[in-house]
């Protein structure tokens, strides 16, 4: 029999454990419950916020109006011979424009969408670049195949029509690759290398009564979308599939300027571009946006810029078709209120629109949200652009959106239900993630 080595062998007592190797694991124990329990409570909240919002916007429907106030705006020129842009408030038009414009096409289209939709619009476009595959014209296409309908395959296609689906998830741990939670988020459209089409439209039916906003661009400054999307469709389409050669003759026009995000690259130009503009403002800043999740940079722009005097105004969906946004969204409210930031929720429809105006000079049209998905996740493309014409006619849009939009004020907002209050403040650990 081995000797006693201690005293506490020697009186036959349990040794006492040392404090810090008891205290670590209860810690650590204590820790994974507390998180599980939030992660629950998190998820229990997420439900009733998504059900709640389902029973309201039933509600809703049965007294929407039939469309929203909108305007045709004519064509303008951004500077004395250089490129004409025109904007769009309404799907039904920037579709009808754009089928034309790809029916007029002579040498090539090139399309890229987040979300196409088999139903009535989805086929109409589908066709269309099925005529212009049809006559001899080059027609590749890309689209999303994560929130499209999967009844679209490449075989949907008509016959001559290039067209693939960016990253198919794949089962098993591949499904786990981070790079498959990141999409083309993207809405370009390029024909001949001369027109061309950017906004937050999707091919589909219930888009087209969306309050969403889109831009035509005629002239030199097409290319820069086009090669926008010859660079993706070479890096993203499987090897079997034509190579797009680079775009010549590319423009160095300091009034339009596309910027792409590219997180295979690291690359996220577009956030920088509304930094820098919302530094450099004197006079206004009017966003307007679906999903507003800024970061903490983000938010401290816009209320510097308010305090230094600036006229900050946001403008929202009141509900959105995701309902955890909105929530997270309302938890920044009373600190941008506070600093002298206005906000505004549009009443009735889904605002879609992803858009800024500053100053007199200064716009942006484009895909990316002011939510960390868009601003460091997905593949997005904006449309930089300094006009005073395109500036004035974006500054007549937004006025006329206020019209149907309910401005938040501090003290009201204050007086918001309780139930709101908590739900914000359990949900909030979440915004890094939107």
């Amino acid at each position: 029999m081995p000797l006693p080595q201690t005293l506490d062998e020697l009186l036959g007592r349990e040794p006492e454990p040392e404090p810090a190797a008891a205290l670590v694991p209860s810690l650590r124990r204590r820790l994974i419950t507390v998180g599980i329990v939030f992660g629950l409570l998190q998820a229990i909240v997420a439900v009733l916020i998504s059900l709640r919002a389902s029973r309201a916007e039933s509600r809703r429907a049965a007294r929407r109006p039939a469309t929203y106030p909108s305007i045709v705006f004519e064509p303008v020129k951004l500077h004395e011979a250089e490129d004409v842009v025109q904007l769009y408030m309404r799907g039904d038009e920037v579709t009808r424009d754009m089928i034309a414009a790809i029916d007029a096409a002579e040498h090539e289209v090139l399309f890229e969408t987040f979300i196409w939709v088999n139903d009535e619009s989805g086929r109409m476009m589908r066709d269309a670049l099925g005529r212009a595959a049809a006559r001899g014209v080059r027609v590749y296409v890309l689209w999303d195949w994560f929130l499209s309908d999967h009844s679209i395959t490449r075989e949907w296609f008509p016959p001559g029509v290039e067209a693939y689906p960016f990253k198919e998830i794949k089962p098993g741990l591949d499904a786990l690759r981070v790079s498959n939670l990141l999409r083309d988020h993207r809405k370009v459209v390029v024909i001949d290398n001369h027109v061309s089409f950017i906004g937050g439209y999707n091919v589909g039916d219930e888009y087209l009564s969306w309050r969403d906003t889109h831009l035509k661009i005629e002239g030199i400054d097409s290319r820069e979308l086009a090669n926008a999307f010859g660079d993706f469709w070479n890096a993203h389409v499987p090897p079997t599939a034509p190579r797009l050669p680079n775009v010549p003759g590319r423009s160095w026009n300091p009034h339009v300027l596309i910027h792409r995000n590219d997180p295979s690259l690291g690359v996220f130009p577009i956030r920088g571009m509304y930094l820098e503009g919302i530094d450099r403002a004197s006079e206004r800043i009017w966003l307007t946006n679906a999903y507003f999740v800024p970061d903490r940079a983000f938010r401290g722009a816009l209320t510097d810029a308010a305090r230094r005097g600036v006229d900050v105004r946001v403008l929202l969906p009141a509900r959105s078709n995701h309902p955890l946004t909105d929530t997270l969204a309302h938890g920044m409210f009373e600190d941008l209120l506070h600093a002298g930031v206005r906000v505004f929720l549009y009443r009735d429809f889904m605002v879609h629109a992803k858009t800024a105006l500053i100053d007199r000079e200064w716009a942006t049209v484009g895909t990316a949200n002011l939510d960390r998905w868009s601003m460091l996740g997905n593949y997005e493309i904006n449309a930089e652009i300094r006009g005073p014409r395109l500036v004035q006619q974006m500054a007549d849009m937004y006025l006329l959106d206020l019209e149907s939009a309910d401005e938040i004020t501090l003290q009201g907002w204050k007086k918001r239900p309780a139930r709101m209050r908590a739900s914000e403040r359990i949900m909030r650990s979440l915004a890094p993630l939107m």
